[in-house]
């Protein structure tokens, strides 16, 4: 019997220590996506966005057109022309294929790189009020579910980022 009531004993201090170091611990969550979409400054930076996509659209509509009807063309008529001229359209195509490519991976990255930019302050504007919402309510944690990311955490609490590099025999 005495085994067992020291097992229990042990059980239950080991409960009551965990329960402790846990206890000072606390967690929560948010939902970046949630938050951004309410921010007015969101749906402003969303309608920029759409503005400069449909101008890239559209541009890109111009190029298709001319491709296609440089591309009918010469398979309407291609056997007809002069072998000189034939060739000329043709290069004329491939060069206007790689244009359209080269156009639809720069407006891509042109647009990417915008909401980028304009995303930033949107960004550092909500994490400021998730830092400040934690700091006030005694959390150590805040993760983002929307985005897999920790939205806040203590500068310094928990780094054990020294004691991996030691361990690796990394100075």
């Amino acid at each position: 019997m005495r085994p067992v009531k020291k097992l229990l004993s042990t059980v239950l201090v080991s409960f009551f220590v965990l329960n402790s170091v846990f206890a000072q611990q606390k967690y929560g969550h948010i939902n970046s996506q949630d938050i951004l979409e309410v921010m007015p400054e969101y749906k402003q930076l969303n309608s920029s966005l759409e503005s400069r996509k449909a101008q890239y659209t559209n541009q890109l509509k111009k190029l298709m057109s001319d491709y296609q009807q440089k591309s009918k063309e010469v398979n309407d008529y291609g056997a007809a022309m002069m072998e000189a001229v034939r060739e000329e359209r043709l290069r004329e195509i491939d060069s206007l294929q790689q244009i359209i490519s080269s156009f639809e991976e720069t407006a891509q990255a042109e647009l990417q790189k915008s909401q980028l930019k304009l995303m930033k302050p949107l960004n550092d504007k909500y994490l400021k009020v998730v830092q400040a919402v934690a700091k006030e309510n005694g959390y150590t944690f805040i993760f983002d579910i929307a985005s897999g990311m920790v939205a806040y955490h203590p500068e310094t609490a928990g780094d054990v980022t020294d004691l991996v590099k030691k361990k690796m025999g990394i100075n």
